[in-house]
């Protein structure tokens, strides 16, 4: 990654969602080389010596005026992260998840700069997948209102970049987790991150229909190094691309290693009970999803580093500091 991180200098780098869960870390990646830093986030942050910020929100189209006068290159983290949320208030969800990215791209179109622009999409736009491993040229089939907008946005995105107005890049990211440097956005953000939460301070926690159904957990440190490598390599092509660890683990096998590593922590046995699934689960729950990574790997030289089982780890370590 150090190759990668030096074509940071010299380029003029925006990042939406930069208070969130993956956009916190991202910054902290990036200035390490980046002088020329704007973190873009609704509430007021501060976000360290050197980096510009301002405070706006996507879904207005003043936002991305700023935004796309200055940016050579555009990590698009912000708008709606739950499902639940995009259910309850699909006119919210476009408003926050679709429009932005038209707004987007009528901004640069305006400014002529031509930036290249990183959108985190999600694995979930496949839909129900019976057949694992997934590549990029499986078909899309969204099941849920937060997946059908992520396919928009990508699509969009696509649109744009076909017609010459950026260089858009959607990385379809899966079950996300790892510890997370911004303390407003952890709690919000993947399910083995809440599973360790619980186990560590004595809560419940229970596997869902027997957990034996399929995912893949990819750790937060591996996806930075992806949107880097998609953002800085300015000569590979656009286009979509999975961001996975590219192994199964049933949701049971990873539920059950949390529970070992919060033991051995706690030095005190702890449990995972069984569960019949809620009233009104959506189906995309229920699926079995591993992705194939290989495009990623050729493309960018990209492979996941850190383990499931030194991941866990890592979420323990940083909730028992808080503690301290």
């Amino acid at each position: 990654m150090q190759n990668i991180l030096e074509l940071v200098s010299g380029q003029r780098i925006a990042v939406t969602g930069a208070s969130g869960y993956i956009g916190s870390a991202l910054i902290h990646k990036l200035a390490r080389q980046s002088s020329s830093l704007l973190a873009v986030s609704r509430s007021a942050q501060s976000f360290g010596t050197g980096i510009n910020f301002l405070q706006a929100d996507i879904r207005n189209s003043d936002a991305w005026t700023e935004i796309a006068k200055w940016a050579d290159v555009i990590f698009h983290l912000a708008g709606n992260t739950s499902a639940k949320a995009a259910a309850s208030d699909p006119a919210e969800s476009l408003r926050s998840t679709v429009l932005p990215v038209a707004h987007l791209v009528r901004a640069t179109l305006e400014y002529g700069r031509r930036p290249r622009v990183v959108f985190a999409s999600t694995a979930t736009v496949y839909g129900l997948t019976p057949d694992t491993p997934v590549d990029e040229t499986y078909p899309t089939n969204p099941v849920t209102v937060y997946d059908l907008h992520k396919l928009y946005a990508e699509q969009q995105l696509a649109m744009a970049t076909q017609h010459g107005v950026i260089e858009g890049v959607s990385l379809r990211l899966a079950n996300v987790y790892g510890p997370s440097s911004s303390a407003s956005s952890a709690k919000d953000r993947g399910i083995l991150n809440k599973v360790v939460e619980k186990l560590m301070h004595g809560e419940d926690v229970a596997v869902y229909g027997g957990g034996n159904y399929l995912r893949d957990y990819v750790y937060i440190d591996d996806v930075i190094d992806a949107f880097v490598c998609a953002g800085m390599m300015r000569d590979t092509p656009s286009g979509v691309f999975n961001v996975a660890a590219g192994k199964s683990v049933s949701v049971r096998e990873a539920f059950e290693l949390v529970a070992s590593k919060v033991a051995f922590y706690l030095k005190k046995p702890v449990r995972v009970s069984d569960a019949p699934w809620p009233n009104f689960v959506s189906q995309i729950e229920t699926r079995n999803y591993v992705a194939n990574i290989n495009k990623s790997a050729t493309i960018y030289g990209w492979a996941p580093r850190v383990s499931l089982a030194s991941g866990v780890e890592k979420i323990i370590e940083q909730i028992d500091a808080r503690k301290g």
